[in-house]
Protein backbone atom coordinates (compact mmCIF):
# COMPACT_ATOMS: atom_id res chain seq x y z
CA UNK A 1 0.00 0.00 0.00
CA UNK A 2 1.29 3.50 -0.87
CA UNK A 3 0.34 6.61 0.34
CA UNK A 4 0.80 9.82 -1.27
CA UNK A 5 1.51 13.41 0.50
CA UNK A 6 0.87 16.73 -0.47
CA UNK A 7 2.71 19.38 0.80
CA UNK A 8 0.45 22.14 -0.37
CA UNK A 9 3.43 24.09 -1.56
CA UNK A 10 4.35 24.66 1.79
CA UNK A 11 7.95 24.14 3.38
CA UNK A 12 8.31 25.03 6.76
CA UNK A 13 12.32 22.87 6.62
CA UNK A 14 14.17 26.42 7.83
CA UNK A 15 11.52 27.01 10.67
CA UNK A 16 11.45 23.63 11.75
CA UNK A 17 15.40 22.81 11.40
CA UNK A 18 16.02 26.43 13.16
CA UNK A 19 13.50 25.11 16.22
CA UNK A 20 15.54 21.96 16.62
CA UNK A 21 19.10 24.09 16.43
CA UNK A 22 17.47 26.21 19.06
CA UNK A 23 16.36 23.71 21.33
CA UNK A 24 19.93 21.56 20.89
CA UNK A 25 22.03 24.74 21.76
CA UNK A 26 19.94 26.07 24.89
CA UNK A 27 19.39 22.21 26.10
CA UNK A 28 23.43 22.01 25.77
CA UNK A 29 23.74 25.16 27.74
CA UNK A 30 21.36 24.46 30.43
CA UNK A 31 22.95 21.39 31.55
CA UNK A 32 26.76 22.49 31.00
CA UNK A 33 25.98 25.80 33.01
CA UNK A 34 24.20 23.70 36.06
CA UNK A 35 26.11 20.64 36.24
CA UNK A 36 27.35 21.21 39.71
CA UNK A 37 23.69 20.54 41.11
CA UNK A 38 23.85 17.48 38.96
CA UNK A 39 26.71 14.98 40.96
CA UNK A 40 24.78 12.24 42.30
CA UNK A 41 25.15 10.09 45.80
CA UNK A 42 27.42 7.50 44.88
CA UNK A 43 26.37 5.14 47.83
CA UNK A 44 22.30 5.23 47.00
CA UNK A 45 23.07 4.35 43.46
CA UNK A 46 25.91 1.68 43.97
CA UNK A 47 24.99 0.78 47.40
CA UNK A 48 28.45 0.48 50.19
CA UNK A 49 29.27 -2.69 49.42
CA UNK A 50 28.10 -6.31 50.31
CA UNK A 51 25.19 -8.05 48.80
CA UNK A 52 22.83 -4.52 47.88
CA UNK A 53 26.17 -3.47 45.47
CA UNK A 54 26.22 -7.03 43.88
CA UNK A 55 22.60 -7.45 43.17
CA UNK A 56 22.12 -3.99 41.87
CA UNK A 57 25.17 -5.06 39.84
CA UNK A 58 23.51 -7.82 38.41
CA UNK A 59 20.49 -6.34 37.96
CA UNK A 60 22.12 -3.77 35.57
CA UNK A 61 24.48 -5.88 33.72
CA UNK A 62 21.99 -8.30 33.09
CA UNK A 63 19.66 -5.62 31.48
CA UNK A 64 23.00 -4.61 29.56
CA UNK A 65 23.25 -7.75 28.01
CA UNK A 66 19.68 -7.80 27.15
CA UNK A 67 20.05 -4.55 25.39
CA UNK A 68 23.35 -5.20 23.41
CA UNK A 69 22.23 -9.20 22.76
CA UNK A 70 19.20 -7.41 20.92
CA UNK A 71 20.87 -4.50 18.74
CA UNK A 72 23.28 -7.32 17.48
CA UNK A 73 22.07 -10.42 17.52
CA UNK A 74 17.92 -9.70 16.87
CA UNK A 75 18.46 -7.11 14.84
CA UNK A 76 21.58 -6.18 13.31
CA UNK A 77 23.08 -9.37 12.33
CA UNK A 78 19.54 -10.61 11.97
CA UNK A 79 19.15 -11.77 8.18
CA UNK A 80 15.40 -11.72 8.45
CA UNK A 81 14.30 -7.51 7.50
CA UNK A 82 12.71 -5.02 9.10
CA UNK A 83 9.62 -4.15 7.62
CA UNK A 84 9.01 -0.45 8.51
CA UNK A 85 6.48 2.27 6.50
CA UNK A 86 8.56 5.04 5.63
CA UNK A 87 7.94 8.93 4.12
CA UNK A 88 10.61 8.54 1.42
CA UNK A 89 11.73 12.35 1.19
CA UNK A 90 11.94 12.99 -2.65
CA UNK A 91 8.74 10.70 -3.88
CA UNK A 92 6.40 11.92 -0.90
CA UNK A 93 5.26 8.89 -0.48
CA UNK A 94 4.65 6.66 2.22
CA UNK A 95 5.33 2.51 2.10
CA UNK A 96 6.87 -0.48 3.46
CA UNK A 97 10.72 -0.55 3.41
CA UNK A 98 12.46 -3.65 4.01
CA UNK A 99 15.56 -2.36 6.64
CA UNK A 100 18.61 -4.61 6.86
CA UNK A 101 21.86 -4.42 8.74
CA UNK A 102 22.75 -0.74 10.68
CA UNK A 103 19.34 0.55 8.95
CA UNK A 104 17.37 -1.44 12.15
CA UNK A 105 19.57 1.29 14.52
CA UNK A 106 17.75 3.90 12.57
CA UNK A 107 15.18 4.15 14.37
CA UNK A 108 14.36 6.51 17.83
CA UNK A 109 13.20 3.27 19.91
CA UNK A 110 16.74 2.00 18.96
CA UNK A 111 18.89 4.87 20.09
CA UNK A 112 16.62 4.75 23.29
CA UNK A 113 18.07 1.06 23.38
CA UNK A 114 21.21 2.06 23.17
CA UNK A 115 20.87 4.57 25.28
CA UNK A 116 19.52 2.11 27.95
CA UNK A 117 22.41 -0.70 27.48
CA UNK A 118 24.78 1.91 27.95
CA UNK A 119 23.50 3.71 31.25
CA UNK A 120 23.25 -0.04 32.31
CA UNK A 121 26.68 -1.43 31.21
CA UNK A 122 28.05 1.66 33.13
CA UNK A 123 26.27 1.49 36.25
CA UNK A 124 26.33 -2.21 36.42
CA UNK A 125 30.54 -1.81 36.62
CA UNK A 126 30.70 0.71 38.83
CA UNK A 127 28.25 -1.12 41.09
CA UNK A 128 30.57 -3.95 40.72
CA UNK A 129 33.31 -1.50 41.63
CA UNK A 130 31.83 -1.21 44.72
CA UNK A 131 30.75 -4.42 45.19
CA UNK A 132 34.39 -5.36 45.26
CA UNK A 133 36.05 -2.44 47.09
CA UNK A 134 37.47 -0.08 44.22
CA UNK A 135 36.23 3.85 44.48
CA UNK A 136 34.19 5.42 41.65
CA UNK A 137 35.56 8.59 39.95
CA UNK A 138 32.95 11.04 40.48
CA UNK A 139 32.70 12.10 36.97
CA UNK A 140 32.47 7.99 35.99
CA UNK A 141 29.06 8.69 38.27
CA UNK A 142 27.66 11.66 36.74
CA UNK A 143 27.95 10.01 33.23
CA UNK A 144 26.01 7.21 34.74
CA UNK A 145 23.11 9.37 36.35
CA UNK A 146 23.09 11.67 33.17
CA UNK A 147 22.52 8.34 30.43
CA UNK A 148 20.08 6.93 32.82
CA UNK A 149 17.93 10.39 33.02
CA UNK A 150 18.51 10.56 29.07
CA UNK A 151 17.13 7.24 28.59
CA UNK A 152 14.33 7.27 31.02
CA UNK A 153 12.88 10.28 29.19
CA UNK A 154 13.01 8.84 26.00
CA UNK A 155 11.84 5.35 26.89
CA UNK A 156 8.84 6.70 28.44
CA UNK A 157 8.59 8.88 25.24
CA UNK A 158 9.06 5.67 23.18
CA UNK A 159 6.45 3.54 24.85
CA UNK A 160 3.65 6.91 24.77
CA UNK A 161 4.42 7.52 21.03
CA UNK A 162 4.08 3.39 20.11
CA UNK A 163 1.21 2.68 21.62
CA UNK A 164 -0.70 5.94 21.50
CA UNK A 165 0.21 7.41 18.44
CA UNK A 166 2.04 4.56 16.11
CA UNK A 167 -0.18 1.58 16.46
CA UNK A 168 -3.53 3.33 16.04
CA UNK A 169 -2.76 5.52 12.69
CA UNK A 170 -1.21 1.98 11.71
CA UNK A 171 -4.57 0.69 12.73
CA UNK A 172 -6.41 3.41 10.38
CA UNK A 173 -4.19 3.05 7.53
CA UNK A 174 -4.73 -0.95 7.32
CA UNK A 175 -0.99 -1.46 8.21
CA UNK A 176 -0.04 -5.06 9.56
CA UNK A 177 0.99 -4.64 13.50
CA UNK A 178 2.09 -8.07 14.07
CA UNK A 179 5.79 -6.44 13.23
CA UNK A 180 5.74 -4.11 15.77
CA UNK A 181 5.32 -7.36 18.82
CA UNK A 182 8.24 -9.13 17.62
CA UNK A 183 10.74 -10.04 20.61
CA UNK A 184 13.29 -6.88 19.74
CA UNK A 185 10.40 -4.62 19.40
CA UNK A 186 8.63 -6.22 23.23
CA UNK A 187 12.27 -5.33 24.32
CA UNK A 188 12.39 -1.90 22.87
CA UNK A 189 8.82 -0.76 22.90
CA UNK A 190 8.01 -1.82 26.61
CA UNK A 191 10.85 -3.80 28.65
CA UNK A 192 13.16 -0.80 28.25
CA UNK A 193 10.56 1.40 30.41
CA UNK A 194 9.83 -1.56 32.66
CA UNK A 195 13.51 -1.68 33.82
CA UNK A 196 14.45 1.50 33.64
CA UNK A 197 11.44 1.95 35.91
CA UNK A 198 12.53 -0.83 38.38
CA UNK A 199 15.54 0.99 38.77
CA UNK A 200 14.46 4.09 39.24
CA UNK A 201 12.18 3.33 42.36
CA UNK A 202 14.40 0.72 43.70
CA UNK A 203 18.06 1.06 42.39
CA UNK A 204 19.03 4.32 43.97
CA UNK A 205 18.58 6.19 40.76
CA UNK A 206 17.42 9.09 40.15
CA UNK A 207 16.70 11.95 38.16
CA UNK A 208 17.84 15.96 39.08
CA UNK A 209 16.30 18.92 37.89
CA UNK A 210 19.49 19.70 35.67
CA UNK A 211 18.75 16.28 33.67
CA UNK A 212 15.80 17.71 32.66
CA UNK A 213 17.07 19.15 29.16
CA UNK A 214 18.93 15.68 28.48
CA UNK A 215 16.44 14.21 26.64
CA UNK A 216 15.79 17.24 24.77
CA UNK A 217 19.52 16.99 23.73
CA UNK A 218 19.11 13.24 22.90
CA UNK A 219 15.78 14.63 20.66
CA UNK A 220 17.17 17.25 18.80
CA UNK A 221 20.75 15.23 18.31
CA UNK A 222 18.01 12.41 16.36
CA UNK A 223 15.80 14.84 14.32
CA UNK A 224 19.39 16.09 13.10
CA UNK A 225 20.20 12.56 12.17
CA UNK A 226 16.70 11.52 10.30
CA UNK A 227 16.94 14.74 8.71
CA UNK A 228 20.42 14.38 7.14
CA UNK A 229 19.95 10.66 6.49
CA UNK A 230 16.46 11.35 4.35
CA UNK A 231 18.81 13.79 2.05
CA UNK A 232 20.21 10.53 0.49
CA UNK A 233 19.71 8.29 -2.31
CA UNK A 234 16.11 7.11 -1.75
CA UNK A 235 16.53 8.69 1.71
CA UNK A 236 13.14 8.31 4.15
CA UNK A 237 11.86 9.65 7.15
CA UNK A 238 11.63 6.77 9.51
CA UNK A 239 8.47 8.41 11.51
CA UNK A 240 6.43 10.74 8.92
CA UNK A 241 5.88 13.19 11.88
CA UNK A 242 9.72 14.07 11.30
CA UNK A 243 9.70 15.60 8.03
CA UNK A 244 9.87 19.47 8.35
CA UNK A 245 8.37 20.75 6.08
CA UNK A 246 4.58 20.41 6.00
CA UNK A 247 2.56 23.71 7.44
CA UNK A 248 2.20 22.06 10.58
CA UNK A 249 6.21 20.73 11.24
CA UNK A 250 6.92 23.40 13.87
CA UNK A 251 3.52 22.90 15.97
CA UNK A 252 4.54 19.25 15.44
CA UNK A 253 8.32 19.80 16.98
CA UNK A 254 7.09 21.72 19.37
CA UNK A 255 4.82 19.42 20.58
CA UNK A 256 7.70 17.05 21.02
CA UNK A 257 9.79 19.26 22.53
CA UNK A 258 6.92 19.68 25.01
CA UNK A 259 6.42 15.80 25.53
CA UNK A 260 10.72 15.62 25.96
CA UNK A 261 10.35 17.80 29.19
CA UNK A 262 7.26 16.30 30.15
CA UNK A 263 8.85 12.72 30.75
CA UNK A 264 11.94 14.00 32.68
CA UNK A 265 9.52 16.17 34.49
CA UNK A 266 7.60 12.98 35.30
CA UNK A 267 10.85 11.52 36.13
CA UNK A 268 11.74 13.94 38.45
CA UNK A 269 8.65 13.98 40.28
CA UNK A 270 9.02 9.80 41.46
CA UNK A 271 12.73 10.75 42.40
CA UNK A 272 11.62 13.48 44.87
CA UNK A 273 8.26 11.94 45.92
CA UNK A 274 10.06 7.70 46.34
CA UNK A 275 12.06 9.06 49.54
CA UNK A 276 8.73 10.51 51.37
CA UNK A 277 6.37 9.20 49.83
CA UNK A 278 7.34 5.41 48.28
CA UNK A 279 3.93 3.75 47.82
CA UNK A 280 2.83 7.14 46.23
CA UNK A 281 5.98 7.40 43.96
CA UNK A 282 5.13 3.35 43.27
CA UNK A 283 1.52 3.47 42.53
CA UNK A 284 2.41 6.60 39.72
CA UNK A 285 5.19 5.19 38.09
CA UNK A 286 3.44 1.43 38.03
CA UNK A 287 -0.06 3.17 36.34
CA UNK A 288 2.42 5.08 33.99
CA UNK A 289 4.08 2.21 32.96
CA UNK A 290 0.49 -0.16 32.31
CA UNK A 291 -0.92 3.15 30.26
CA UNK A 292 2.03 3.04 28.16
CA UNK A 293 3.14 -0.58 26.98
CA UNK A 294 1.55 -2.91 25.18
CA UNK A 295 2.45 -6.46 24.07
CA UNK A 296 -0.47 -7.75 22.32
CA UNK A 297 -1.28 -7.08 18.80
CA UNK A 298 -4.34 -8.69 18.92
CA UNK A 299 -6.06 -6.72 21.43
CA UNK A 300 -8.39 -3.74 19.66
CA UNK A 301 -7.45 -0.26 21.55
CA UNK A 302 -9.89 2.83 20.77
Amino acid sequence: MVRKIDLGGYDRSHISLSLVFLVLLGSTLFYVLNLQYNYPSLQDIHGKGGLESWLKSAFRLCSAYLAFHTVLFWMVFNPEPATMVVLFREELEVKEHDAIGIQKIGTFSAWTLIVFGSSMMLNGVLSLSVAIGYEIPNFLGLIGVSLFAAGFGAACITSVVVRHLIIPMKMKNGHDLHHLFKPHEQVMHNLVLILFSLDLLYGGTWISWPSLSLTLILGSLYVAFAELTSRGDHGYYVYEFLDPRPKLSPFIFFGLMIACIASLVFGYLITTLKEERSVLASSLLLLFVILSVRFNASVDEN
